[in-house]
């Protein structure tokens, strides 16, 4: 009968600290470190805004689901766009900024998804450059 009642004992005493076990600092710790990296901030483009001197224009693009794209972009630098749909009215950008040095050496690569609607015009900041296109999917 002692071990039970000590074990009793033991069980009515861990019940009792359990709520003094979780605290909102934890729990907080614990969402942030669940949670992905940062999103990119994508916002609608405005053309009475004059634009920076690192900002590129593609313009319209004609993108076909699931292949990349590959662009130029001047100064050593290219940009890879990989588009996925991902129902009607939802696309997913893969945009890669690749750098490179005289040498042909890479010396950055920054990889930035971007989810938006086909046909809208948007910009978002990949590295250094502000990137502004229209992406339009090409029907298969």
């Amino acid at each position: 009968m002692g071990v039970s009642r000590i074990a009793v004992i033991a069980a009515i005493s861990l019940w009792g600290l359990w709520p003094f076990s979780c605290s909102k600092t934890s729990t907080s710790t614990t969402a942030k470190q669940h949670t992905p990296g940062p999103s990119p901030v994508v916002t609608n483009s405005s053309p009475a805004i004059s634009a920076p001197a690192n900002a590129k224009n593609l313009g319209e693009l004609e993108l076909t689901n699931l292949r990349e794209t590959h662009l130029e972009l001047g100064r050593g630098r290219s940009c890879t766009i990989t588009p996925k749909m991902l129902d009607r009215n939802t696309l997913q950008l893969m945009i890669a900024l690749q750098s490179r040095s005289a040498d042909g050496k890479t010396t950055s690569f920054i990889v930035t998804r971007v989810f938006t609607r086909p046909g809208q015009p948007f910009e978002v900041a990949v590295g250094d450059i502000d990137i502004t296109l229209t992406p339009n999917i090409a029907q298969e």
